[in-house]
């Protein structure tokens, strides 16, 4: 059984702190010392682009905390926080799920389960009522996707050092096809042509038989750290909201599974720091 299991803690600083941007690295610092979650120490140390692992940054609700360089983040002692992470379930995973206050070089913060939520892959094959509906996603932290994705295998190696940049206005096959590689990130096949080529067909296809109804993007810069020579780094992305419908049954199914999936783990790179973070809904047209 392929299942997914999303944990959501509230995070509470005992002190006014400044955080960093990531404001994922409080969550990611924990799991790293192993004081939580040290069985998946391992699979945030990967390399693996398309790793099945999402940790949130910090937020109130929808707002995530993260920072463009202006400013930095300072959060009151006291105020409650959440954060999720999610990550294909992990046999014993049960015996790790903890409570407790932590110190981190961010601080020292109290940490509350909030709820567990386990999704069994199979079952959202099966969408009821999805014919009178559009697609709606959000895109609540900047989301990191390449037209690459959609070079069709053949010439991949051709311009594998051409750097085209992330797509600031993402296609809605673009964005399939990369929730298309989070669901096979799971199943552990991310390589060989063969996948690479049913993604890219997935695109075009999708491209092909979309319909956009509406949409508010636009472009978010974001601190992701410092390199070696302590110069911040940032990265550009999306945010905002497109609402779309697939006009042929069988890829708008395909695209609402794939979406579900990326609901739980992201959309893009850098979802194991928080990025391409979103929100997937199903809205009733009235007809």
């Amino acid at each position: 059984m392929l299942v997914l299991v999303k944990i959501t803690y509230n995070v509470t600083p005992l002190t006014d702190v400044i955080l960093p941007s990531p404001s994922s690295k409080v969550m990611k610092t924990l799991i790293l010392s192993g004081k939580l979650f040290p069985s998946l120490a391992n699979l945030v140390k990967s390399r693996d682009k398309q790793k099945p692992l999402f940790i949130s940054n910090l937020g109130y609700g929808d707002v995530r905390l993260i920072s463009d360089g202006s400013e930095v983040i300072k959060v009151k002692a006291n105020s409650r926080l959440k954060a999720t992470l999610s990550f294909p379930f992990l046999d014993g995973i049960q015996n790790e799920i903890t409570e407790g206050i932590y110190e981190t070089p961010y601080g020292k913060f109290s940490l509350l389960l909030d709820s567990i939520e386990i999704i069994d892959i199979k079952s959202l094959k099966n969408v009821d009522d999805y014919q009178n509906a559009n697609m709606y996603v959000k895109f609540l932290t900047p989301t990191l996707l390449s037209s690459k994705v959609l070079l069709p295998p053949s010439l991949a190696s051709k311009y594998k050092q051409v750097n085209s940049g992330f797509s600031l206005l993402p296609s809605i096959g673009l964005i399939i096809a990369y929730a298309y590689r989070d669901y096979y990130a799971i199943l552990g096949n991310t390589n060989g042509e063969e996948y690479a080529s049913r993604a890219f067909k997935l695109g075009i296809l999708i491209n092909a038989f979309t319909k956009i109804v509406g949409f508010n993007l636009r472009p978010k810069t974001v601190i992701i750290g410092r390199d070696s020579k302590n110069k911040l780094r940032e990265t550009r992305g999306t945010v905002g909201w497109i609402e779309f419908d697939v006009v042929h049954d069988k890829f708008k199914r395909l695209a609402i599974k794939y979406l579900l999936i990326a609901s739980y783990l992201g959309l893009g790179r850098s979802r194991g720091i928080g990025l391409g973070e979103i929100k997937f809904e199903l809205k009733k047209r009235n007809e």
